[in-house]
This record gives structure tokens, C-alpha cells and sequence, in this order.
């Protein structure tokens, strides 16, 4: 594919732009301080429903660093840079969701709103993560197309990768619907659990809200980029990739630094849970509800 690229008037080509090394850099930098900070607070507070979101940042960094790879080849680009910017910069805010999907399922039971789930908890993350998995394997098959040598094959792997974003953004859009409903209901009639617990978890709901909204625009962005096809008016301008794509995901990372999900996983398990973005390291015991007697 890489004679595709060659003229300026080709139908396709790998970048319409000159990739900005300095941009780049930048935001290797800024994603390799806020997942090296992750890191720290994964190993010190061992929330595994943390991990997909720390392995997307290595996968943001990552990526960038193919940006720069290509860069240098500038005007030949060839596909393996290409790649690799491409796919792991599309996988990371999939592995996002994935850590925001199994944050609420904990707060939903740990503070006993089952009953206020349209999705029974227990399924809840395995349906949605099922979604992530699968739109992250139908943009792989699409992208494996899109390789494949001729602007046919091209063309019917961006296709396939549409259908994998479409099917992301359809599933996180249903989650944040339910999400509000739950978080509604709880308003309305609170449940003893969760008032039992001194952790905040009201502050964590507020931070999957937001971190649910950056992840879902840029989404939609994605998937309106890739219907524009090679050469629209998204992808001949490098501006938009920072605006709509880096400084979100990094904010989300950033949020996620300072309300860590150790403290979803204390509350309904106890444990050590972060604050002060890993400054301080807290143990909570699991909450004793009225009635029960502590051990």
C-alpha cells in the first residue's frame, strides 16, 4: 500500500499533514507522568479494575511515539509507524470505558442499588466490557482489511472500523443512561448501605459522569472522521487529533489521577484507596451496616 501514498492527488494517503514532532513530544511526555503516576497507584492500592486504564496509557504514549517515528519519514511514510499510532491511539479510550464500566458495577454494589440497575450489577460490566471487546475486535478486523494492499480493500476496512466505533458509541451511550437512571433513583430513596460508608462515592459517580462524557465526544469525532473517509476535512488537519482526541484522553487520565477508583473498589470491599492524587495511601474496612455486628 505504501504506493498509494506516493502522489499528491492519490485517493489515500497515510497523513495530508506533516505529523508535528513537537506535539507529539509533548503529550508523550504528559501521558508518560500521568500513567507513571498510575502505575504507582495501581501497585501501592492493587485495584484491578484499574489496569485496562493504565494499560491505555501506555498505549496513548505509545502511539505518539509512533507519530514522531513517522514524522521522520516524512514525505515516504510507510505503514508500520502509521499503524501503530492509528490502532493504539483507537484502543486506548476503549480500555477507558472498560475501567469506567467496572467503577460503577462496584459502586452500584457497594452501596446496595441493585434494585435501582436497569442491568442486573452482576452483568452490567460483562455486557459492556463484552461491547468493548467486540468493537475493539471489529476494528482490528477492519484495520487488518484496510492493510490488505488496494484502495478496495482500504475502503471496506474503514467500513468495518465505523461499524466497531458505532457499535462503542451506541454502548456508551447506554451506559451513561443507565448510570443516570441508578444515580436518580439513589437520590430519590437512598439505601442504607449507602449511607453507611464515609467514603465518598457521590464524588466518584461525578468523576465516571464526566470522564463518560470527554470519552463519548471523542468518540463521535472518531466516527465522524472515519466517515469523511481518507481525505476529509478531520483528517487534513492535525489540529483536530489534539483537540478532540489527546488533551481529552489525557484529561481523563489526569481526573482519574486525582478521584482514583480504589476508592469504588474500598467501598465495597475495603482496602487501601488513594488521595491526594497517590500522596496518601488510606485503609478503609469494609462497612458495617446497622444491624450487623463488626468482627
Amino acid at each position: 500500500m505504501g504506493g498509494i501514498n506516493a502522489s499528491e492527488d492519490s485517493p489515500f494517503k497515510y497523513y495530508r499533514y506533516d505529523p508535528s514532532i513537537p506535539a507529539a513530544g509533548l503529550f508523550i511526555a504528559l501521558f508518560i507522568l500521568t500513567t507513571t503516576l498510575h502505575t504507582y497507584q495501581f501497585i501501592r492500592t492493587r485495584t484491578w479494575i484499574m489496569l485496562p486504564l493504565v494499560l491505555g496509557g501506555f498505549c496513548e504514549w505509545i502511539g505518539y511515539i509512533g507519530r514522531i517515528l513517522s514524522s521522520n519519514e516524512s514525505p515516504d511514510f510507510t505503514m508500520g509507524p502509521f499503524l501503530l499510532q492509528n490502532m493504539l491511539l483507537l484502543l486506548a479510550p476503549a480500555l477507558f470505558a472498560a475501567t469506567i464500566y467496572m467503577s460503577l458495577g462496584r459502586i452500584v454494589r457497594a452501596t446496595g442499588g441493585e434494585a435501582y440497575c436497569i442491568i442486573r450489577p452482576k452483568w452490567l460490566t460483562s455486557i459492556f466490557v463484552a461491547c468493548d471487546i467486540s468493537g475493539l475486535a471489529i476494528q482490528g478486523i477492519g484495520a487488518g482489511v484496510m492493510t490488505a494492499g488496494t484502495l478496495e480493500d482500504y475502503h471496506m476496512g474503514e467500513k468495518i472500523v465505523i461499524a466497531g466505533l458505532a457499535l462503542l458509541v451506541a454502548a456508551f451511550g447506554l451506559f451513561v443512561v443507565l448510570a443516570v437512571v441508578y444515580d436518580m433513583r439513589m437520590k430519590r430513596a437512598p439505601t442504607v448501605e449507602s449511607k453507611a460508608t464515609k467514603l465518598d462515592w457521590r464524588r466518584d459517580l461525578r468523576a465516571l459522569y464526566v470522564a463518560s462524557a470527554l470519552i463519548f465526544a471523542r468518540s463521535v469525532v472518531r466516527l465522524v472522521e472515519f466517515s469523511q473517509g481518507n481525505d476529509g476535512w478531520l483528517l487534513r488537519h492535525e489540529w483536530t487529533l489534539f483537540v478532540f482526541d489527546s488533551i481529552p484522553m489525557w484529561a481523563v487520565m489526569v481526573l482519574f489521577n486525582v478521584v482514583h477508583m480504589s476508592h469504588a473498589q474500598a467501598l465495597l470491599n475495603g482496602g487501601r484507596y488513594s488521595e491526594l492524587m497517590g500522596l496518601r495511601i488510606r485503609e478503609a474496612g469494609k462497612p458495617v451496616l446497622e444491624g450487623e455486628e463488626k468482627v
